[in-house]
């Protein structure tokens, strides 16, 4: 079984715990996937960098298999009220991220989510929903471009935040089509990453191919081998 799947089923077994829990609570849900996936030897979804949150964004990926993979929502409102109120949030965001609304009802919409402001640390979380939709195989990779140009054109005050998501999510882009094969020599990998970086209209976005690299081993364990042979540079991590 390979990394992604294996990170799959740690997620569908905590969801089975969740649910049979008479006290499901988001401190549980983190918990329970923080020992899950440690006692699985299995890094969280996460970038080059292991955040003291982690955990708590792996919400996230545990409420997208809950209610899209799963189908459970409808099945238990009251664990998902309960441990999921922020990730609905994300989901609205991203939902009207993609909408045909203008820029106005946008930022307005989602500003009234979070009390009128958000933060780098929301902002980094809604925009990992919907990358976290694309890693687990709901939307494809125009789905996320499409995100994070709107967020651009809406929040332009945010963009070092957006910048710093968008470089992860390129980063992720390579490493699956490299996992998949698609991305077969540096020229197609240098091709997809500034192709992306353009489309979603956020300057100097591409990501280090050493930092494509950690991304590749941490969240699809990619052979360092295939990784030297399509990424410039000494790719291996530093000690």
């Amino acid at each position: 079984m390979n990394l992604k799947r294996r990170r799959i089923k740690a997620y569908v077994d905590v969801i089975s715990e969740l649910v049979l829990s008479e006290n499901p609570s988001r401190e549980l849900a983190i918990k329970l996937i923080k020992d899950r996936l440690e006692s699985e030897g299995i890094e969280p979804f996460r970038g080059a960098s292991k955040p003291d949150d982690i955990y708590e964004k792996e919400l996230i990926s545990l409420y997208i298999v809950a209610s899209k993979g799963l189908g459970i929502k409808e099945d238990y409102p009251d664990v998902f009220s309960k441990v999921f109120t922020e990730e609905m949030k994300y989901e609205i965001a991203v939902n009207i991220l993609n909408s045909n609304k203008d820029k106005k009802h946008i930022r307005g919409h989602i500003l009234g989510l979070f009390n009128g402001s958000i933060d780098g640390s929301v902002i980094a979380k809604i925009l990992r929903f919907a990358v976290t939709l694309y890693y687990l195989n709901f939307e494809d990779h125009k789905f996320v471009i499409n995100t994070i140009r709107r967020f651009y054109e809406v929040f332009p005050e945010h963009e070092d935040t957006i910048r710093r998501f968008t470089k992860f999510f390129i980063a992720i882009k390579i490493a699956e089509d490299i996992a998949l094969g698609s991305i077969k020599n540096r020229i197609d990998k240098e091709i997809v990453k500034q192709l992306i970086s353009l489309e979603t209209g956020v300057p100097k976005s591409t990501p280090s191919d050493e930092y494509v690299a950690k991304v590749a081993k941490v969240v699809y364990d990619i052979p360092q081998k295939v990784l030297d042979s399509i990424l410039i540079g000494k790719t291996s991590p530093k000690p």
